[in-house]
C-alpha cells in the first residue's frame, strides 16, 4: 500500500528497444503507487522477466511486435492466466487494440491515457 492508502503497482515494461516514450510518461506521472521492476524489449525477455519480477501489471508496448502486436498478451494469460496486461495500442480502433481484447488484456488504451489506465487497476486493486 501507498503512503496514502493506494494500492503499490509493481510493473513490468515491455516495449520495444528504441522505445522510451512509455518510460516518459511513467515518470511524468510522479506516482509513488508505480514502481517499474523490469524491462523487456522482446517477447522472450518479457516471459523470462514476468517469472522473475511477479509483477502486479505488464505493460505492453503492441509495437513491439508489429506483425502480430497482440501475441505476447495471449500468450501470458495461457502461461500466467491471472497476469494483468495493459496493452498500448496506436488507436482504439485499430487490429492492435481488437486482437488484445480477443486475447484478454485487462486494460487497452493509447500511450496518454496510461496514467488514467494504471489509477483503475490500483483503485480496483486497493477494493
Amino acid at each position: 500500500m501507498g503512503t496514502d492508502g493506494e494500492m503499490s503497482l509493481r510493473l513490468l515494461v515491455v516495449i520495444p528497444e528504441d522505445e522510451s516514450a512509455v518510460e516518459r510518461e511513467l515518470a511524468a506521472t510522479h506516482s509513488p503507487a508505480l514502481r517499474v521492476v523490469g524491462r523487456a524489449c522482446t517477447e522472450s525477455q518479457a516471459l523470462q522477466s514476468y517469472f522473475r519480477c511477479a509483477p502486479d501489471v505488464v505493460v505492453l508496448e503492441c509495437r513491439l511486435a508489429p506483425e502480430e502486436p497482440a501475441r505476447l498478451v495471449g500468450l501470458l494469460k495461457r502461461v500466467a492466466p491471472g497476469s494483468c496486461i495493459v496493452a498500448l495500442v496506436p488507436a482504439e480502433d485499430s487490429v492492435a487494440a481488437s486482437a488484445a481484447r480477443a486475447l484478454g488484456a485487462d486494460a487497452i488504451g493509447l500511450l496518454a491515457e496510461l496514467p488514467v489506465l494504471l489509477g483503475r487497476l490500483s483503485a480496483a486493486a486497493a477494493v
